[in-house]
């Protein structure tokens, strides 16, 4: 279970087939000699997704106020 305000940057949280995905590109980066690789977030839940888009729709509305 994962908490809505942190975001999720294991792999181990995806799919097998999207970790395997994900290792490949790794290796592939490194290859080609990109080594500073970050992943911003693996894993979003539905809950996570409406809180973030909460916060999305009341920054417009603070700026639509002002």
């Amino acid at each position: 279970m994962t908490i809505i305000t942190t975001t999720c940057r294991d792999i181990i949280e995806l799919l097998p087939v999207s970790q395997a995905a994900c290792r490949l590109l790794f290796q592939e980066c490194f290859k080609a000699g990109i080594n500073n690789i970050f992943i911003t977030e693996t894993y979003r839940s539905q809950e996570r997704q409406k809180y973030l888009f909460a916060q999305g729709r009341a920054l417009q509305i603070i700026f639509l106020i002002s």
